[in-house]
This record gives C-alpha cells, structure tokens and sequence, in this order.
C-alpha cells in the first residue's frame, strides 16, 4: 500500500502545472539600485540586487491543491515595499493579460519594478499597474 502511495504522489508531481515568475527593473539606479528578497513558505529565493534593465526569474511546481504563494520585499533607496507575486488571483491576472484563455502545461509571469510602481504582464506587451511605492 506504501508503494502505491509514493507511486501516485510522483505521478501527481509531474502532471502539476509548472510556473515562471520574471522580476525586471526599470528604476534608476539613483540613489540605489533596486534589491529584493522572494520566498515563498518552503523557498527562499534570497536577495539579489539588480540594475536597470537586469532581471531575476524562478521556476516552480504549483501546489496541487493550489496554495502556491510567492511574495517579494522591495527596497529601492529610502523605499520599501513588499506583496505577493505569485498566487491564483496573479496567475489569472497574468493569463488574462498574456491573451491566455485556457491554463497552459507552463504558465509565466512578468513584474516590471518602475519609479511609479510595480507592473505585471502575462506577455510583457501589455502592462497593468498593480502595486504603487509607498
């Protein structure tokens, strides 16, 4: 009966749908460049600097009972902020604004960090604001 459950729980694993999330900075680097730090409850991402134009992106298996949640702290010179990146609701956002009707085997997500506030896309074509600096 072991056997059959660890079998079911490997086949289950490769049949969950899999997720890219992309974090682009498009701050100045003036006063400082941006930094941030992803985790979820079982990753941590670490922090990482990046530059204008740089970007960071992980991939990840999505939770099959769908309690996948990714969120990133933001600091950008005298700045901070910090949301969630990835759950269901950012995923549907995401398809919706990448022109995706039906789930994908592979989904991605764009974040683009901006001097007004934080963007997201589904195909970094068309942009919505989600999140301002406070």
């Amino acid at each position: 009966m072991r056997q059959i459950f660890f079998a079911l729980l490997i086949v289950v694993g490769h049949l969950v749908d899999g997720f890219t999330v992309h974090i682009i900075d498009q701050v100045p680097n003036n006063p400082t460049p941006l930094t941030l730090r992803c985790q979820s409850k079982d990753d941590d991402i670490g922090t990482h600097t990046l530059y204008t134009g740089q970007e960071i992106k992980w991939s990840f298996k999505l939770n099959p009972f769908g309690r996948t949640l990714f969120f990133c702290h933001f600091y950008w010179g005298s700045k901070d902020t910090s949301f969630t990146v990835y759950d269901k609701r950012i995923r549907d956002d995401c398809r919706r604004l990448g022109g995706i009707a039906a789930p994908r085997a592979f989904d991605v997500c764009y974040w683009e960090a901006r001097t007004d506030g934080f963007y997201v896309s589904g195909d970094t074509i068309q942009w919505e604001k989600i999140n301002n600096w406070p």
